[in-house]
């Protein structure tokens, strides 16, 4: 019982449901519409897909606790399970495994719909989370730009394997959301990153990484939160006044808009790591807010 619950705290458990629902209702509620019956992939080949999106973010986060192990010894040593569970060559071998499973699973999708390119792409996102891992989380922004980038990639993976969805041609309604739900994705995943980083500014400061909160403050950090807000309710904004199904409107609105301006009091107030850890939990739950939304478009 103590290694499963382990292992569903190593691999971020919540984390990747989350990422499941996200690219599934993706596919079904935007993409699949928009082509109006017409899509290539069955039913089977977007699971397929859907695990192989799981399965490399299972690996990013097993390598990630790999070598965050000094870090949260400080942040959180009730959460460290590496050494004390699991050996070391055990969480490396897992990591080849899922990510080897991952690529797979992923070129055989490629192959079947002549995409070897995308392919490409997904190992980039391989080689990318191990070196978040090993040196650009401890960056300044670059750390938490890459998981944000990555973060909407899950979404932009979705259209890239339906050959019959044309991405950047904004020619129905459909693309403009899908967009935005690009946007919010990358906006709330980079939100949650500086709020995390102040979270955790005990160990980081021991370890001498340079994080936003390291190098501009606690202030600096907010200021900088207060701004990716602006953006996001900005866009939101404009589409409220662009998407003429009405239906449309309230549901972006109670989904995500008034979420998250009902953040910014307590953002205003926190200075303590336990705030910060209550907005982060706060911003988990507006994010599935913002992934349900799409279940009533």
């Amino acid at each position: 019982m103590q290694t499963a619950k382990a292992i569903l705290q190593l691999i971020r458990f919540p984390n990747l449901i989350f990422i499941g629902l996200t690219q599934w209702l993706c596919y079904d509620c935007i993409i699949r519409p928009a082509l109006m019956a017409k899509a290539s992939m069955p039913w089977q080949h977007v699971t397929l897909l859907i695990v192989s999106t799981i399965l490399i973010a299972a690996a990013g986060y097993i390598i990630n606790d790999y070598f965050d192990i000094k870090i949260d010894e400080i942040n959180k040593p009730e959460k460290v399970i590496i050494e004390k569970i699991f050996k070391r060559r055990t969480i490396i071998t897992w990591h080849i495994l899922l990510n080897v499973i991952a690529m797979a699973i992923a070129g055989y999708l490629a192959l079947k719909y002549v995409l070897l390119r995308v392919v490409i792409l997904q190992l980039l996102i391989v080689i990318s989370l191990i070196i978040y891992s090993t040196t650009l989380k401890r960056k300044l922004i670059s750390g938490n730009l890459l998981i944000s980038l990555l973060t909407t990639f899950t979404l932009i993976c979705m259209a890239l394997y339906e050959p019959k969805f044309k991405l950047f041609t904004l020619d129905d309604i459909y693309k403009y959301l899908f967009w935005l739900y690009c946007v919010f994705a990358f906006m709330i995943t980079f939100i949650r990153e500086v709020i995390k980083d102040a979270e955790d500014l005990k160990g980081d400061m021991m370890l001498q990484c340079k994080t936003i909160p390291l190098v501009w403050g606690i202030d600096g950090s907010k200021k900088i939160v207060y701004g990716l807000i602006f953006i996001l309710l900005s866009i939101e904004s404009f589409l409220f006044f662009y998407l003429e199904n009405k239906t449309w409107i309230y549901i972006l609105a109670f989904g995500t808009f008034l979420p998250i301006i009902s953040l910014i009091p307590f953002l205003i107030k926190a200075n303590t790591s336990k705030h910060f850890n209550q907005i982060s939990a706060a911003l988990k739950i507006i994010t599935l807010l913002g992934i349900l939304s799409m279940l009533f478009l």
